[in-house]
């Protein structure tokens, strides 16, 4: 598995912006022994074809990773 980090700068090189980290809720985190999260946010304005775009960058980074 990659980390969030590590996974947000691959997304980053193919113009996805997503956030990386605790995104403040470290106890959270802790209870559940994750070292953090990605996210990705959406809003009304996105498109599908934005969302496929990002399958596609998700389904390009887990081969990465593999």
């Amino acid at each position: 598995s990659a980390h969030p980090h590590d996974l947000t700068t691959f997304a980053d090189q193919y113009g996805l912006a997503m956030r990386g980290g605790h995104h403040c809720n470290q106890p959270l985190m802790r209870r559940f022994g994750v070292s953090g999260t990605t996210r990705a946010s959406f809003y009304f304005y996105n498109t599908m074809e934005e969302i496929d775009r990002m399958i596609e960058i998700l389904h390009a980074a887990v081969r990465f990773f593999s």
